[in-house]
């Protein structure tokens, strides 16, 4: 049944806890813009964490949630809020034209994932019940009927034909259009972020003087300079990695929910768990491949071998995101098996000479 009031409740503190998030933002940037060489000023983070204890308290009154999740669910609010404090930290001493979209960008995506969080302590408290959950034997009414029904770990998939589609056409098409948009001059702080990251663990590991040269004119906005005495290498937005991400945020958004509710109580967070942790490990896996090709390249190895061969390489990853959806979203794997046995079950009705 549709709960009104705990819609408006959940509203009102999402973005309650929005205006926590830009507010440590903020301190951040203004700590970093009038007390730059004063970093115990910082403490002042303590008090947009003690607003999200408060705000967490008061939002889950009356509801039960057991301590361990209680925690955990501050844990994710904290490290939220944290992201968007290094943000504001970060912004001032960047170089990049585009550095006023990072957190334009950025604060959003946070935003969501506050959200998100707070639908995770309804789940929480709604398992307290066992009867307000929905029963494991029983089907929901919409997938009731003769469409096939595919059974995996005590859960039952079923999807419609548009889902299907969705997922098909709109998966490529999607991921195409995101990283189009992170091609687009606004978003070359990425650049920044990953070569000055590459600079910093280059020089601190191998103490290699490399630099990282900022050219707002020129077709690279950005390059790996005084590299011993080889030429510069120029960064452009598929050095980034931001073309893995794009791929798996294009297939995880759209992979299709199952028609039985009980099924799909928390798809919501499953999919954004497995966004956020595939895009965390496709950044620091690049970030290590551009150290190694680099530190080769320093060495004497030619520079288009390495490249090619180690991107290649690092291509494994890949395999390792979609054992992690599986875990996490089966519906990917299921949705494919799913189409599969549409196909056959046509096939099969089809007479014989036709």
């Amino acid at each position: 049944m549709f709960d009104k009031k705990s819609l408006i409740k959940k509203t009102l503190f999402w973005i309650l806890f929005t205006i926590n998030l830009f507010i440590a933002y903020f301190i951040g940037y203004l700590g970093s813009i009038f007390f730059p060489e004063l970093s115990y000023l910082y403490i002042l983070i303590l008090l947009p964490l003690i607003v999200n204890i408060f705000l967490l308290k008061s939002y889950k009154f009356r509801q039960e949630v057991i301590f361990r999740k209680e925690i955990i669910i501050l844990v994710y609010f904290t490290l939220n809020l944290l992201f968007g404090f290094i943000i504001g930290v970060y912004q001032p001493f960047m170089e990049s034209n585009s550095r006023i979209f990072f957190p334009i960008i950025m604060l959003p995506m946070l935003a969501i994932l506050n959200y998100v969080i707070l639908n995770r302590i309804q789940f929480y408290s709604s398992n307290f019940s066992l009867d307000d959950a929905p029963s494991k034997d029983s089907l929901s009414e919409e997938i009731k009927g003769d469409k096939p029904i595919i059974e995996y770990e005590d859960k039952k998939y079923s999807f419609s034909i548009k889902s299907l589609l969705i997922l098909a056409i709109g998966a490529p098409v999607s991921a195409y259009l995101i990283y189009l948009f992170f091609d687009l001059e606004i978003n070359y702080w990425l650049h920044e972020i990953v070569v000055k990251q590459t600079v910093y663990f280059l020089n601190l590991l191998f103490n290699m003087g490399v630099e990282a040269q900022y050219n707002s004119g020129g077709v690279y906005h950005w390059s790996f300079v005084n590299i011993g005495s080889l030429s510069p290498i120029n960064f452009q937005t598929f050095c980034t990695g931001v073309q893995a991400i794009c791929v798996f945020a294009g297939v995880i958004i759209l992979t299709p929910h199952s028609k039985d509710k009980n099924t799909n109580r928390d798809i919501l967070w499953r999919k954004t768990k497995s966004l956020v942790i595939s895009s965390v490990i496709f950044y620091v896996v690049n970030i290590l491949r551009m150290i190694i090709q680099i530190y080769l390249y320093y060495i004497g190895y030619p520079w288009d071998s390495i490249h090619y061969s180690i991107s290649a390489a690092s291509s494994f990853i890949a395999a390792i995101i979609v054992l992690l959806m599986h875990k996490w979203i089966p519906e990917f794997i299921i949705s494919i098996i799913y189409s599969f046995t549409l196909i056959k079950k046509k096939i099969t009705k089809i007479p014989k000479g036709h």
